[in-house]
């Protein structure tokens, strides 16, 4: 009985570990190439607005791309953590 308890612990650590890594593609995607999307929206509009032809919905625009490419370098900062975590990990058990 206890061995079928395992099992299914077991089965189910797997079945969580493919959802995690699921879940972190859609999250996370590609946060590189979504901060530099950003960045060149936000400089068009920083330019527009250098310009006086940036209207008070531009400026609204502006401030929402702040706001994602703040979250967007949280996310980066997260993932350069887990590469961090993972490489300290790797190399402790590698030394014994």
């Amino acid at each position: 009985m206890y061995d079928r308890g395992l099992f299914v612990l077991k089965e189910n650590l797997k079945k969580l570990k493919l959802d995690m890594k699921i879940w972190n593609t859609e999250v996370f995607k590609n946060v590189n190439q979504a901060r530099e999307i950003l960045q060149k929206k936000i400089q068009e509009l920083d330019a527009r607005d250098d310009e006086d032809n940036l209207h008070d919905f531009g400026r609204e625009e502006r401030r929402i791309l702040l706001d994602e490419h703040s979250w967007n370098f949280f996310k980066q900062e997260a993932v350069m953590r887990k590469k961090n975590t993972y490489k300290v990990v790797k190399t402790r058990r590698s030394k014994y």
